[in-house]
């Protein structure tokens, strides 16, 4: 498996996050984002998120916000995973989806 066939949708992402949480009033405190794909065929970009400059980390993960980023983003799922820190995680492509 390869998360290389990924990186336009990646990098679309990458570059709109910042501007999406720009327009929600928050900054955009990334530290980096990570490309990778499950074993079961799922492709998820991290957004990892520095926890020590965002001031008032729930409100970057507030359900509105998460609502508002997977618009933007045309519906791509988005939720929170932050387990180590905080992180976007971005579901670029699910093998569900080819066998609709």
């Amino acid at each position: 498996m390869s998360a290389h066939r990924y990186l336009p949708a990646a990098h679309n992402v990458a570059l709109a996050i910042p501007g999406i949480l720009a327009e929600l009033g928050l900054k955009p405190f990334i530290s980096r984002f990570v490309l990778t794909e499950t074993k079961q065929g799922h492709a998820w970009l991290f957004v990892v998120l520095e926890v020590g400059q965002l001031g008032h980390p729930e409100d970057y993960s507030a359900p509105h916000v998460l609502d508002y980023l997977s618009t933007a983003l045309k519906g791509l799922p988005v939720v929170i995973s932050n387990s180590y820190g905080m992180r976007y995680a971005v579901l670029l492509a699910s093998p569900e989806w080819f066998h609709r």
